[in-house]
């Protein structure tokens, strides 16, 4: 089946799909940057929102927070030693072989 040929669109056709798609365009644009424009403002003032608040909290935490720690320590003049707690200690060995030893 053979179509029959589409005629050929006037000059006033033509002038008038051009004219439609450059307002289409400049139309997009002008959404868009419009949009562009209200997305932005929400954004910075939901930041500054944040930004106040958290400003906020820290000036309470640090009206909260005392200057100093207090507690107590000792200074201990000498390290501790390590010990191995699973064999006896050596000062028992020694009495408990001295004690087992028969005297002379």
């Amino acid at each position: 089946m053979k179509l029959p040929p589409l005629a050929k669109p006037s000059w006033l056709g033509r002038l008038g799909l051009t004219a439609t798609s450059v307002l289409a365009v400049v139309v997009g644009f002008a959404v868009a940057s419009v949009l562009f424009t209200v997305l932005l403002a929400a954004g910075l003032i939901a930041g500054g929102w944040l930004w106040w608040q958290l400003r906020r909290l820290v000036r309470q935490t640090q009206r909260a927070a005392p200057d100093f720690i207090d507690g107590e320590y000792t200074v201990e003049p000498d390290r501790p030693l390590l010990e191995d707690r699973r064999t006896a200690p050596v000062e028992a060995v020694e009495r408990s072989a001295a004690t087992s030893r028969p005297a002379p």
